[in-house]
């Protein structure tokens, strides 16, 4: 049986086969904190667990321990991938195994070479330089994560960490930040625990533990934008089963689910509606966006919804674009960028499109919405709209939020049905909110609709799976975080410090001259 062992001095001793287990545990392990769960603590031993049975004296180990934390990690955290897969993609349930499997095999090569690097750059024991190179790689590969490949900025660790004093953090480091911040107390705790007769550094590293949760609490009280103006909002969702939203015999009747939920609510100043909530394009309901653009400006609201829209220059080869549109009392349309791979673009298409239906999905022919493009007007102010994927990525929503007052994110959570991914999505979008202090705006489909306060706290929400309209308050925000000033860069250049000062104490080691 594998057996861990503590010593006195409490180093956590690992037996051959515990070696292998550990990565696993662990990595099954950290997904519950996150939602809906919510049991962040549990992160905490597991990244110490982790950490210490991490084979650094052998990087092809510590590479397959690697591997083996992403199969359990990712394979409980985006276990929601399957029903998309599954359901929507007419798959059946081996082939749609299969391919989840193909997704969290791969996927699990980040943290494998993650690991790798790790136990490479400080290959000898060593409490203190283990952790930060831990530490450090950890970082760079959440960033990685977020644009390699179009990116996958899922399960960060700080988002877990959202209703922690360390959140306050999140304004000024953004979520990379956030994620230090949790792991160097994780390996302070435990260098502390390895010292034996050295009480002044236990006491500094006890100290430096204590004033990184005790300054994220301290942040939280600081306004680093300013509240504005109050404005009302009313958003729809509308609950359409995935399945029926595109049929066409249903088309009508869909439409006027948006319709009769919107009739009592035109004294809002602002109406939204979720992503794609007409099942056409643009151009094909033109009437009906005229009567409602005057409906909108007649009773001084402003509706924004989410639709498909066709570029036809040249006519032979329209470009099809996820968009968001602002009618009545504010304008303006917008393209969505960050494009969902398989839902919205197939890659390798000309290899993969037709093997089976998950590769013909129906919106799977989107073009990207060029960069730069601007805030759209809301009364005198400024709307930013983040459709689905796009809440994700922390610095492109922080570039983009210094031009907005109020941040709108679409999505069509439907996809994904019962699992967790909802939730995990709404909690994304909680960091957001608290990095750049804005009121952020989620209008879904079938949930999760809310308003989320510049905390990143839910001031309100309607349950999954009703038809129904949120209604309440937000404010407008003006003024940028230090974040939305730097992005992500000082994080980003700490930790590579980090990187050349273990690499530097570990080139001493192998010359001698430690």
């Amino acid at each position: 049986m594998p057996t861990l062992q503590l010593t006195a001095n409490p180093k956590l001793v690992v037996t051959k086969h515990a070696r292998w287990l550990i990565p696993i545990i662990a990595g099954a392990l950290l997904p519950f904190g996150f939602a809906p769960f919510h049991w962040w603590p549990l992160i905490l031993p597991g990244l110490w667990l982790l950490n210490h049975s991490l084979n650094y004296q052998n990087p092809r180990q510590a590479a397959v321990q690697g591997w083996l934390f992403g199969m359990a990690f990712f394979g409980v955290g985006v276990s929601w991938v399957f029903v998309s897969i599954h359901e929507h993609g007419n798959a059946s349930v081996p082939l749609a195994g299969m391919l989840t499997a193909l997704f969290i095999v791969g996927i699990s090569l980040f943290p494998m070479l993650q690991f790798y690097l790790t136990a490479k750059l400080t290959p000898r024991k060593h409490p203190l330089l283990n952790g930060l190179s831990f530490l450090s790689f950890w970082v760079v590969f959440e960033w990685f994560r977020s644009w390699f490949l179009t990116g996958f900025p899922w399960l960060y660790l700080g988002n877990a960490f959202i209703d922690t004093p360390i959140a306050g953090w999140g304004p000024v480091t953004g979520v990379y930040g956030v994620t230090a911040v949790a792991l160097f107390s994780v390996i302070a705790l435990g260098w502390s625990l390895s010292l034996s007769g050295r009480a002044i550094m236990k006491v500094v590293l006890l100290a430096g533990i204590g004033g990184l949760w005790l300054g994220g609490w301290a942040l939280q009280s600081v306004a680093w934008t300013n509240q504005g103006q109050i404005f009302s909002v009313a958003m729809v969702q509308a609950d359409i089963a995935q399945a029926d939203k595109w049929k066409q015999e249903k088309k009508l009747a869909n439409t006027n689910h948006y319709l009769s939920l919107t009739d009592l609510l035109w004294d809002a100043d602002l109406i939204i509606w979720p992503e794609t909530a007409l099942p056409y394009f643009k151009h094909q309901v033109e009437p009906l966006l005229q009567r409602l653009n005057t409906k909108a400006k007649q009773t001084e609201t402003t509706l924004a919804l989410g639709i498909l829209s066709a570029d036809f220059d040249p006519p032979a080869d329209p470009r099809l674009y996820n968009s968001f549109l602002v009618l009545g009392q504010g304008e303006g349309l917008y393209h969505k960028q960050k494009l969902v791979p398989f839902g919205e673009y197939v890659p390798l298409e000309s290899l993969l499109r037709g093997l089976i239906d998950f590769f013909n999905l129906p919106m799977s022919h989107m073009q990207r919405g060029h960069d730069h493009q601007s805030a759209l007007s809301f009364r005198d102010k400024k709307l930013m709209p983040l459709i689905c994927y796009e809440v994700v990525y922390p610095d492109f929503v922080a570039s983009y939020a210094t031009q907005a007052d109020v941040l709108v994110t679409v999505s069509n959570d439907s996809w994904f049905g019962t699992s967790i991914g909802p939730h995990q999505h709404l909690q994304i979008a909680q960091m957001r909110a608290l990095e750049t202090q804005r009121y952020v705006l989620r209008a879904t489909n079938n949930g999760i609709t809310a308003i989320i306060d510049p905390a990143g706290k839910i001031e309100h929400i309607v349950p999954q799976f009703e038809r129904t309209a949120l209604t309440g308050d937000a404010h407008f925000r003006s003024g940028n975080t230090p974040f939305m000033v730097t992005g992500s860069w000082p994080v980003l250049l700490f930790v590579a410090a980090l990187i050349l000062f273990c690499g530097g104490r570990a080139k001493g080691w192998t010359s001698g001259t430690q």
